[in-house]
């Protein structure tokens, strides 16, 4: 009877063992995108999910070796950037409004003088397609409409407003109309990072956190809040926290948005 009984705990042991290897393999994880060359380094795109597969946090990581050999023309190019190539997320970042990423290495900063003019990275994460973004182009005959055409203000981030600047200067090509909230702005001369986000014909359209290669090189540990608008345009997960960090074990900063939060269009 002692044996029978020892035999059938070792098959429930067996059983059990083998239903936890075959069985729900869910956990968390990191899907990898897009990745091309900056400076002496690689920069790619991620999603991580939860153990339900849920997207918890889509970002950049950028090498530490990156952040070398950067190009450092003598002066800035005049007429509008360049377009930025677009790098895709992985598909598993189809959950959230992110729909793609750029990254920008800005070597003289730009407008207004003497707030954003030290060398800095610009990372848009946009809410629109590739496509879309590229059709923001100075030779659209209603450029300059377009860019005048700003969101109902429920649509967009609480205490985020246009610079008082004409429109001509507002209309980034490529980018779209640039804000900055007013609750908490840049003091000239002490920018190290923050926070823009953005709008172009009636819609919200990106979120850009901006920060100078000197304070990156700090290796720093940041999180901060995106301020959150009244209504949504798009029912989906929006980033309601954006971080900027050092990852120590793979060398890597790392450029995210997180707190991903489902919304509905309203």
């Amino acid at each position: 009877m002692r044996a029978r009984s020892l035999t059938t705990a070792l098959a429930a042991v067996l059983v059990l063992a083998t239903a936890a290897a075959c069985g729900d393999d869910s956990e968390a994880k990191t899907y990898f995108g897009d990745e091309r060359a900056l400076g002496n380094g690689q920069i790619r795109t991620f999603v991580a999910t939860d153990d339900a597969g849920t997207p918890t946090e889509v970002g950049l990581r950028i090498q530490e070796s990156a952040l070398e050999g950067l190009p450092m023309p003598a002066t800035m190019p005049e007429g509008p950037p360049p377009a930025s190539p677009p790098l895709a997320l992985p598909k598993e970042a189809s959950g959230t409004v992110i729909n793609h990423l750029t990254f920008d290495w800005v070597p003289h900063g730009h407008p207004p003088v003497g707030m954003f003019d030290k060398p800095h990275f610009d990372a848009h994460f946009y809410f629109v397609d590739a496509a879309t973004v590229a059709a923001i182009d100075p030779k659209d005959p209603e450029f300059l409409t377009k860019a005048a055409h700003s969101p109902d203000a429920k649509y967009m981030p609480a205490n985020n407003s246009t610079l008082p600047e004409p429109i001509e200067v507002q209309a980034v090509p490529w980018m779209g109309v640039h804000w900055v909230d007013m609750s908490a702005p840049v003091a000239p001369g002490q920018f190290t990072q923050t926070l823009i986000n953005g709008a172009w014909d009636g819609q919200y359209i990106f979120t850009e956190p901006m920060f100078t290669r000197e304070w990156l090189l700090t290796k720093p540990s940041f999180t901060g809040d995106i301020p959150q608008p009244q209504a949504y345009q798009h029912s989906t997960r929006y980033p309601t926290t954006y971080s900027i960090s050092f990852d120590d074990e793979a060398k890597e900063y790392v450029v995210a948005v997180g707190g991903l939060t489902e919304r509905t269009a309203s």
